[in-house]
C-alpha cells in the first residue's frame, strides 16, 4: 500500500519549473522547505543560556564526553591490533585529555559562570590547549596540534548530533549528499516530510528505514544537494523518483489529484484486511510484515494483529549509539511479543556492519563483505549472549522464532546454535523460564549457501531469504551505488532461480521458507513468488494490504504455469516485461495514477 503526503505549503510560480530526475527510494509525495543538511559542517553555538538551560547543557556535555571517550577508546582497541601499540598511543593520548577531570571541570565551570554554550567553552578551551602544542619548541608536540583538533571536532559532533535535530523545523524535506540509517532515524524525530539524496538506492539501510517510517525519498540525483538551499520549496515524488523546483500551481493540481485516486484505492484495499491470504482455489500463502521501529507496530494492530516475519533489531543499536542493555532489549522484546501475541514474532539478532558502523570502528575498503551480521556477533560473544538471553527470557509466551544473520557456512551456524544452547543451559540452573521448543532458522542471503543448503535445512528449523543482499552478492552489484542502481534487479534469471532452488530444498526436507527484503514488497513479484511455491512473504506494512488482494486474486495453477514460463526466460527485461502484464491483470483497480507535467517545465535527469 502506497501512502502520499500533502501538506498546504504555498507553491511559488516566480521561476520556471524544473524537474529532477533521481531513484524512486521510499513511495509517496509531499512538498515543503528544504532542510539542507551538510555532515561535514561544524558549527560553533556560540549563544548565551538562560539560567534553567544550563543543566541541561551541562547534561548534554557529559554525554558528548561520554561518547566521545566511548569511541576513542574503541578505536585504541582496534588500533593495537591492526597496528601495533606503540602507533596506537596517539588514541590514547586523547583518551587522556578527555578523561582530564581537571580540563573537563574547568569548562563546567566555565559554563555556569559565563552561561555561555557548552561548544563555546569547549571550543575555547581546546583552541586554547592547542596553542600551547603549536607554539612548542619540540617537534613531537607540534605534530600532536592535528590530534588536539581531531578531539575538539569529535566532542563537537557528539554535542551537535541531537541538536542539529533541534535546527530543523518539523515538515521539512532533508536535502543531503548522503545520508546513513542513524541520520534517518535522527531526522524522522522531526516529522520530516523527506529525504532527498544525491547518492544511494533503493536497497540502501538509509532507504528501508524511510520506508517503513512511510517517509518519500529520492536517491541518486546528483549534486542536487549543492544546487538547492535551505528554505526553497520542492516537490519530492517517490513514487516516479522526480524532485521539482519551482512547481507551478498546474503542477500542484496534478498531485492533489493523484492523492484524491490513490486514497481511494487504499479505501479499497482495506476490505481484504481481515480475510484469509490465500489464492482463489485454495493455496495458502501465509503473508507476514518487516517490522523496525515501534511506529510501525501501529500497522500490526490496524492489519488484524499479524504475524511479524521479520523483527529487526539494529534500530535498538542505532538509536543508542552502542549495544543496549539486556534489560532493554529483554523490555522491547516482550513488548512486541505481547502486541502481538497469539501471532508470532521471528527476532533477527544483530546485522550491524556494511552501512550501520559501530561507534569509533574504521570503515572498510569492503563494508558489506566484511566484519558483519552473524560474523560480528561470534566476535562480540559478550553482546551475542546478551541478546540470546534477552529474547529467550522474552519467550515465555511461546510465540518468539530466532533467525540468525549472514550464515555462509554450516560451523557458523553451529556455534551460533552452540552459544543459544549455553544460554539456555545458564537459564535453566537459574530456574528462569524461557520457551525450551524456540525455533531456530537462519537468513538465506550469502550465494555459498545455495550449496550447502540441503545440509543446513537439516540443522535449521526454517529459511529465510533475504533478497535485498542475496541480490548484490549474487550479481556483484553495492545496492547503495547509485552509478550501478540500474544493475540491481530482483527479476534477474539468476535471482529468481536461486529462490526456486532453496524452495525446492527446504520442502524436501520438509521445512518452511519464506522470503523477506524488497522483493518480496514488489506487488509484481507477488504472483510470481507464489507460483514458486514460497511459503511465507514478508513484506513493508503499507504494502500488505496490496500483496494481500494480490494473492487472493490469483489462480495458484495459473501463477505456477507462469514461474515455469519465467525460469525459462534468460533476461531480466522479458521477465519484467511479462511480470508487469500479469500485475496489471490481477490487481483489483486499473488505474495507474500517472501524473502529467506542463510542458513550460525543465526535465534533468542526471547520472
Amino acid at each position: 500500500m502506497k501512502i502520499l503526503y500533502s501538506l498546504n505549503y504555498p507553491i511559488s510560480t516566480l521561476s520556471q519549473e524544473t524537474i529532477y530526475q533521481g531513484i524512486p527510494a521510499s513511495p509517496g509525495i509531499s512538498y515543503s522547505r528544504v532542510y539542507r543538511y551538510q555532515k561535514s559542517d561544524i558549527i560553533i553555538d556560540d549563544g548565551e543560556l538562560h539560567e534553567r538551560e544550563i543543566s541541561l547543557e551541562l547534561e548534554e556535555f557529559d554525554k558528548a564526553i561520554e561518547r566521545s571517550l566511548k569511541e576513542l577508546k574503541k578505536i585504541f582497541e582496534i588500533s593495537k591490533e591492526r597496528i601495533g601499540n606503540d602507533d596506537s598511543m596517539i588514541f590514547d593520548a586523547q583518551i587522556e585529555i578527555l578523561n582530564d577531570q581537571y580540563f573537563i571541570n574547568k569548562i563546567r565551570e566555565r559554563i555556569q559562570i559565563e552561561k555561555r554554550t557548552a561548544g563555546y567553552i569547549f571550543h575555547d578551551e581546546i583552541q586554547t590547549l592547542g596553542k600551547i602544542f603549536f607554539n612548542s619548541t619540540d617537534e613531537y608536540f607540534r605534530q600532536r596540534f592535528s590530534d588536539i583538533e581531531d578531539v575538539k571536532n569529535r566532542v563537537i559532533r557528539n554535542m551537535k548530533s541531537d541538536k542539529l535535530v533541534s535546527k530543523v523545523e518539523e515538515n521539512s524535506i532533508i536535502v543531503a549528499h548522503e545520508l546513513t540509517p542513524a541520520d534517518t532515524i535522527l531526522f524522522s524525530r522531526r516529522k520530516v516530510q523527506g529525504y532527498v539524496t544525491d547518492v544511494g538506492g533503493t536497497t540502501s539501510h538509509a532507504a528501508i528505514i524511510s520506508r517503513a517510517l512511510r517517509v518519500p525519498a529520492v536517491t541518486g540525483i546528483k549534486n542536487f544537494s549543492f544546487q538547492i538551499k535551505t528554505g526553497e520549496f520542492i516537490i519530492l515524488d517517490g513514487f516516479e523518483g522526480l524532485v521539482i523546483t519551482n512547481p507551478t500551481g498546474e503542477t500542484l493540481e496534478r498531485y492533489e489529484q493523484k492523492l484524491s485516486e490513490v486514497k481511494n484505492y487504499e479505501n479499497t484495499l482495506l476490505k481484504f484486511i481481515d480475510l484469509p491470504s490465500e489464492t482463489l482455489d485454495g493455496k495458502t500463502v501465509s503473508l507476514t510484515v518487516n517490522i523496525e521501529f515501534d511506529e510501525e507496530i501501529d500497522f500490526v494492530t490496524k492489519y488484524g494483529h499479524c504475524d511479524i516475519g521479520l523483527y529487526r533489531t539494529e534500530h535498538l543499536f542505532l538509536e543508542a549509539g552502542d549495544f543496549p542493555s539486556e534489560k532493554y532489549q529483554y523490555d522491547e522484546y516482550s513488548h512486541i511479543a505481547n502486541v502481538v501475541y497469539p501471532k508470532t514474532v521471528t527476532i533477527r539478532t544483530y546485522d550491524i556492519g556494511g552501512d550501520k558502523l559501530l561507534p569509533g570502528s574504521q570503515r572498510e575498503a569492503n563494508p558489506f563483505l566484511g566484519w558483519r551480521g552473524i560474523r560480528l556477533c561470534l566476535d562480540k560473544e559478550i553482546v551475542f549472549r546478551e541478546q540470546l538471553r534477552a529474547i529467550l527470557m522474552a519467550s515465555t509466551l511461546r510465540n518468539i522464532r530466532i533467525m540468525f544473520p549472514m550464515i555462509s557456512s554450516l560451523l557458523e551456524f553451529r556455534r551460533a546454535k552452540e552459544i543459544l544452547d549455553e544460554v539456555k543451559r545458564e537459564l535453566d540452573e537459574n530456574e528462569i523460564s524461557y520457551d525450551t521448543e524456540i525455533k531456530v532458522g537462519i537468513m538465506v542471503e550469502v550465494p555459498s549457501v545455495y550449496f550447502i543448503a540441503s545440509e543446513l535445512a537439516k540443522e535449521v528449523d526454517f529459511f529465510s531469504i533475504g533478497t535485498n543482499d542475496l541480490i548484490q552478492y549474487l550479481i556483484a552489484v553495492d545496492r547503495g551505488n547509485e552509478k550501478v542502481a540500474d544493475l540491481f534487479d530482483s527479476f534477474h534469471p539468476a535471482v529468481i532461480r536461486f529462490i526456486k532452488k532453496i524452495i525446492d530444498i527446504a520442502h524436501e526436507n520438509k521445512i518452511p521458507v519464506s522470503l523477506c527484503g524488497e522483493m518480496a514488497s514488489d506487488p509484481k513479484a507477488t504472483v510470481l513468488l507464489t507460483g514458486l511455491g514460497i511459503d511465507e512473504m514478508s513484506v513493508v506494512p503499507y504494502e500488505y494490504p496490496e500483496i494481500k488482494s494480490l494473492i487472493r486474486n490469483t489462480n495458484f495453477n495459473s501463477a505456477e504455469k507462469l514461474a515455469e514460463e519465467i525460469l525459462n526466460c534468460n533476461n531480466a527485461v522479458s521477465i519484467r516485461q511479462k511480470l508487469t502484464y500479469q500485475y496489471e491483470s490481477t490487481r483489483i483497480d486499473k488505474s495507474k495514477n500517472n501524473i502529467g507535467l506542463t510542458d513550460e517545465s525543465t526535465q534533468i535527469s542526471l547520472p
